[in-house]
């Protein structure tokens, strides 16, 4: 009769053993927000324990969802992934949007080019303008005697016969239809230059011949 109780004593004590053992292999289920790091910390062990424990082959690659031993790393569990998240052998790859934008070569759009190459053409016109309308003409008193006599310095004056512009009676088609000022007197420097040489010895013609 002893023996027999002392026989159920040690069953019991083993099977208590047994028990304790069980429990002191910790398993969690990994929430949404934890990483290997913040689990070590609260279960006062490591992530290489953590990944050996659970046969974890990236420290950066866990799943909500999955349980996780976390015990003195004893205990025969295995970590596994949710059936749906079982991709760590899977090759990332980047959406086909993605990848399409990633060969192409960047071209501004076509409206970006026309305005560009539009607000050049203006610029240019501006420019060509702005030369025209601020050339005033070389100034000496030769000149202003000559565009008194042609046309009392009037660049509106015109001939009878409608042929001679402006202020120096030009022929018209040496101003090529731009009847502007400031073409009137460069138009008007070139041909004195070009002529005579200065407005003096185009007075001293105009002098001699009328």
């Amino acid at each position: 009769m002893k023996k027999q109780i002392i026989a159920l004593t040690g069953a019991i004590a083993l099977s208590t053993a047994a028990f304790a053992g069980t429990a002191s292999a910790k398993t969690i289920t990994i929430q949404s927000g934890d990483t290997l790091s913040k689990l070590a910390a609260e279960h006062n062990t490591t992530v290489r324990t953590l990944q050996n424990m659970n046969n974890i082959k990236s420290a950066n690659l866990i799943y909500a969802g999955a349980q996780l031993e976390v015990g003195d790393g004893n205990g025969n569990a295995t970590y596994q992934a949710p059936v749906k998240q079982q991709t760590t052998q899977s090759t990332y790859k980047a959406p086909a949007q993605q990848q399409t934008q990633a060969k192409s070569t960047y071209k501004a759009p076509v409206q970006q080019k026309q305005q560009a190459q539009t607000q050049t053409k203006s610029y240019q016109s501006t420019q060509k303008a702005s030369n025209a309308s601020s050339y005033q003409g070389s100034s000496s008193s030769a000149k202003s005697w000559i565009a008194q006599k042609e046309s009392s310095n009037s660049y509106e004056a015109r001939s009878a016969t409608g042929k001679y512009i402006g202020k120096y009676q030009l022929d018209k088609s040496y101003l090529n239809g731009d009847y502007s000022a400031a073409n009137q007197e460069r138009v008007a420097d070139n041909y004195v230059k070009q002529r005579y040489g200065s407005w003096e010895k185009a007075k001293q013609f105009w002098v001699s011949n009328g």
